[in-house]
């Protein structure tokens, strides 16, 4: 089987691609989702983050405002808390890649490469788009000021940084259909 990542900077359109993907039939994982089950349901990373940050669980599970007051204010909790969940979602994809039943199997990942998941995959996809376009998105998904926006795109790393290190690039700019572009990476690795 062989292993896909899919990413992009915040408003790129990765989601996208990984909709369209799993429409065609194609598995996804996505670390996002299952950073959240795994934070809300495995006993062993509840107990780190909770010796680490306090009490940051309620009756529906974890308090994510809660937890983001503290780590988006404190860059060494912050990368504590990486230390505990990355892995953790890591070898849970591992898990997961084991179960599918498929000749190409996926992981969507913003931060693909600052968790260490492009040590989990085979070929890298990232999603491109142009700086704009990629703030108007998100101002307009999340109600996001500009600022805003333009704050969690310079904590991210690069688009030229992540077209370099990945194996191929969806252009997702308006422009190009994505939809040819993915028929033909599809045909380059279903060989």
């Amino acid at each position: 089987m062989v292993t896909i990542g899919i990413t992009g900077g915040i408003g790129s359109g990765k989601s996208l691609i990984s909709r369209i993907l799993k429409i065609w039939g194609y598995p996804i994982y996505d670390t996002d989702i299952e950073a959240k089950k795994i934070m809300d349901n495995s006993d062993e990373v509840k107990n780190r983050l909770v010796a680490l940050l306090g009490n940051i669980y309620n009756n529906t599970g974890l308090d994510r405002s809660r937890m983001a007051s503290i780590i988006f204010n404190d860059q060494i909790k912050l990368e504590k808390v990486n230390a505990i969940v990355h892995p953790a979602v890591r070898s849970d994809f591992s898990i997961w890649v084991q179960k599918q039943n498929t000749d190409i199997a996926f992981v969507e990942s913003a931060i693909l490469y600052e968790a260490g998941f492009n040590k989990n995959v085979a070929f890298i996809w990232n999603v491109s788009a142009p700086l704009e376009m990629r703030v108007m998105r998100v101002m307009k998904r999340s109600s996001c000021t500009r600022e805003e926006v333009l704050a969690r795109i310079s904590k991210q790393i690069s688009d030229n940084e992540r077209n370099e290190k990945s194996n191929d690039i969806i252009y997702n700019d308006g422009i190009q259909p994505v939809i040819p572009q993915l028929r033909t990476l599809l045909a380059k690795y279903e060989k």
